[in-house]
């Protein structure tokens, strides 16, 4: 930087949330634009504009402007002395990959004991166990110049691109004295952390995604650890579930085991595994085990009864040790004024006879109001087909216990003898089987089934008597209930959807 000349003006500029500072330089024969990117506490990016002759006038605005256009190379700077980083955001737990080259050879080495291992280690006294990991090469048979060895990794840390959504790791082989081999740059997707591509030298600037570069890697998680089981769960507790409290992610329960498999919006499948390791009551230690990590955390479930298609739970803090009295204390549980049970649903409903009988008219308010399904479009109908009252029904009748019907609207014009007009356009917008129901803080929560929502096909319902033949009754946004989800909530604030008013809407017949 120094040969740039005297620097005359500095800006610094973070809105699109990436931390660069501008510098202008001025030699005495031309004017130069330096940026440089802060990604992490070792690593410096660098951008420079072309040079402009120092005799023209030139602004700091105009000549820096210049560095935002495309083309101009981004140089990556590594600290000489660089402070090491803990491993976990980087890599954590055993991967094991395949590994191929651009140049160097044809095909890929998908060796079985080609490993990436970056295993965390708390409570070490040593803090570069954590900051560290090896990289395992093997050699392939049938792929020339595939080769047998292993490296050691220092993790420097690491940044993502809002750009393109890649994501860069940067490590160091601290046993290689020169500077262009000891840094090394890694390219994965935050979406997609199963392909990646390595650096040939220190610089990040050549890689573009995690499917072009010099060296690709294919990766794969490796359950590391084994925990045998020390107790079993309920009988009626094995079966295929849905965990609605992480995105409807499914669930599989045998005596002594819960698999779960959570699949975000964004990134990866996580496999998960529960096994339980001794119960007390209704509390269940459970060890949890990442299928790519390491580390064994201990667990504490609480769960209720199962009743229904609902088993309803709520889970403490994790621990590093296994001592049934710390990890299960009521202490360890979150102990706020508003705490409510996480349930798993049951992937295979089977109906159940709803808590709430008769025959109503509702009002609806809310960011996601029930709409009619009769067709592609609700209009027009046949012109002959003609109804002058409108009424929204929400019926449960003995004649279908297990079943809530709902019209948004429904015609109730009567003919000349006094008796409903057959209206071909009466159909039933919505059936939602009761599938589960329970009673929390003197508030009634319903769970229901609907097979062509194509949202969520499960809904929970919370709702509550306000008179004889009024009640309210409140839709949640997801298969979730809302922690603050009550009777009359209508917003997504309290984790609802719409808000309806009940009342009581029979008819009665005097039989002749």
């Amino acid at each position: 930087m120094s040969e740039k000349g005297r620097c005359i003006q500095m800006k610094y500029h973070d809105a699109d949330s990436v931390y660069r500072n501008f510098f202008f330089f001025d030699n005495g024969e031309c004017k130069t634009c330096v940026a440089l990117y802060y990604r992490t506490a070792n690593v410096l990016e660098k951008k420079q504009s072309a040079c402009q002759r120092s005799d023209r006038e030139v602004s700091m605005e105009s000549l820096c402007n210049e560095i935002e256009q495309e083309g101009l190379t981004l140089t990556t700077m590594f600290a000489k002395s660089p402070k090491f980083q803990n491993c976990r955001e980087s890599f954590e737990g055993v991967w094991q990959f395949a590994y191929e080259y651009e140049t160097k050879f044809t095909g890929r080495c998908n060796h079985p004991l080609s490993n990436i291992t970056a295993c965390q280690r708390p409570g070490t006294s040593f803090q570069i166990d954590n900051q560290r990991f090896t990289m395992n090469y093997r050699k392939c048979p049938e792929v020339a110049d595939s080769f047998d060895y292993q490296y050691w990794y220092s993790c420097l840390g690491t940044w993502a691109s809002e750009l393109n959504g890649n994501r860069y790791i940067v490590v160091a082989n601290m046993g290689e004295n020169q500077d262009f081999l000891k840094y090394r740059c890694f390219v994965d997707r935050t979406d997609q952390p199963l392909l990646m591509t390595k650096s040939r030298i220190a610089s990040c600037n050549e890689l573009n995604s995690a499917r072009e570069g010099y060296e690709m890697l294919q990766l794969k998680q490796l359950k590391s650890e084994t925990v045998e089981p020390g107790c079993k769960f309920p009988d009626n507790f094995t079966g295929k579930w849905i965990n609605t409290a992480n995105y409807n992610s499914k669930v599989l329960i045998n005596s002594t085991h819960i698999y779960e498999l959570s699949q975000p919006d964004q990134g990866a499948a996580e496999p998960l595994y529960f096994v339980c390791k001794e119960s007390r009551d209704r509390r269940y230690m459970v060890a949890k085990l990442g299928v790519g990590g390491c580390q064994v955390d201990y667990i504490c479930y609480d769960f209720t009864i199962r009743h229904h298609n609902i088993i309803r739970w709520r889970a403490g803090r994790a621990f590093p040790r296994k001592d049934f009295r710390s990890v299960c204390a009521w202490s360890a549980f979150d102990n706020e004024a508003h705490w409510r049970y996480n349930t798993y649903l049951s992937a295979n409903p089977y109906a159940i006879e709803c808590p709430i009988r008769g025959k109503y008219q509702f009002t609806q308010d809310g960011e996601s109001r029930l709409t009619t399904r009769i067709g592609p479009t609700a209009r027009p109908w046949d012109p002959e087909e003609t109804c002058s009252i409108w009424e929204s029904s929400l019926q449960i009748c003995s004649d279908d216990p297990n079943t809530i019907k709902i019209d948004v609207e429904r015609c109730y014009s009567l003919d000349y003898r006094a008796r409903p007009t057959q209206f071909k356009y009466d159909v039933v917008d919505y059936n939602l089987q009761c599938i589960g129901f329970w009673q929390e803080d003197t508030i009634g929560f319903l769970v229901t089934y609907d097979k062509e929502d194509a949202f969520s096909k499960y809904r929970c319902w919370v709702y509550q008597r306000q008179s004889y033949g009024t009640l309210f009754i409140s839709r949640s946004a997801r298969s979730a209930c809302g922690n603050h989800q009550r009777p009359w909530s209508n917003s997504s604030f309290d984790g609802a959807s719409v808000r309806l008013t009940l009342v009581e809407n029979e008819r009665k017949r005097k039989l002749m």
